[in-house]
């Protein structure tokens, strides 16, 4: 009789950690479906272990007064205004714009508005729902593309500088395709919570090579792609986010509880 071979579990790698911010994160201060306190926030990711977060209401972003009284309220501590934008190719993380725009439910217009100003273009959860089989029953359409076929015929992924890979709202499997697609076309990935109350702050992040401390700063390192997606294990590790490292970190997770 063979002998059965049992898989090793994954090598977690440490993250990137010189800054580590939550990228997606919605409040009730501009989010109507949100109960997460924008005070709260910062109090619990700092708690978390997160360096800063980059605030993303949908489809709006706080006005100039509120944005300035927040950052009196919570100096030493990196806040960005940024927002999530439905678009016709699904959501969009928006760096680097200070008001919506008209026209940018188109993504290329989105895509447009945001070269003008140096800002920076994320897809979020690109795969969400999408291997359900109550969501294909209700489309009618099943998804069924390989990663190899969704990097190369979806148009989304011409369009943005990045790819949300890690999305605490997601399953595994959708957020190791999306990873899967980034790793194939060559784009680098983030991770964020996706939160609208206080669970679920700090599981998913994006780390940092260089401490990020102003909205200058942060668009300088985006750009120059000096970051990755990680998770936080139970003891308070950042790790990497990769295919198997959701799994490996709720191993660790159970064998220290």
């Amino acid at each position: 009789m063979p002998a059965t071979t049992v898989e090793a579990p994954l090598e977690l790698q440490d993250g990137l950690t010189a800054s580590v911010v939550e990228m997606h994160v919605h409040t009730l201060a501009a989010s109507s479906d949100s109960m997460l306190d924008p005070h709260d926030l910062v109090r619990i990711a700092g708690e978390n272990g997160l360096s800063g977060v980059n605030m993303t209401e949908h489809d709006q972003v706080l006005e100039p007064h509120q944005r300035a009284a927040f950052w009196e309220a919570h100096p030493g501590f990196f806040v960005n205004f940024g927002m999530e934008v439905s678009t016709d190719l699904g959501h969009m993380l928006a760096v680097g714009l200070t008001t919506y725009l008209p026209g940018i439910r188109r993504a290329e217009k989105l895509r447009e508005e945001l070269d003008k100003v140096g800002g920076f273009l994320i897809v979020a959860h690109p795969f969400r729902r999408l291997f359900d089989p109550v969501t294909a029953m209700r489309t009618g359409v099943k998804f069924d593309l390989t990663p190899e076929q969704a990097a190369e015929t979806l148009p989304v992924f011409k369009l943005v500088h990045a790819i949300e890979v890690a999305n605490g709202a997601n399953t595994p499997k959708e957020n190791e395709f999306a990873a899967e697609v980034a790793d194939i076309l060559g784009i680098p990935g983030t991770g964020g919570s996706d939160a609208h109350s206080n669970s679920g702050i700090g599981h998913f992040a994006t780390g940092f090579e260089r401490p990020v401390t102003t909205p200058e700063g942060f668009l300088e390192e985006l750009h120059a792609g000096r970051f990755e997606a990680v998770h936080r294990t139970r003891a308070g590790r950042w790790v990497r986010f990769e295919a198997g490292s959701t799994e490996a970190v709720q191993q660790e997770n159970a064998a220290a509880s």
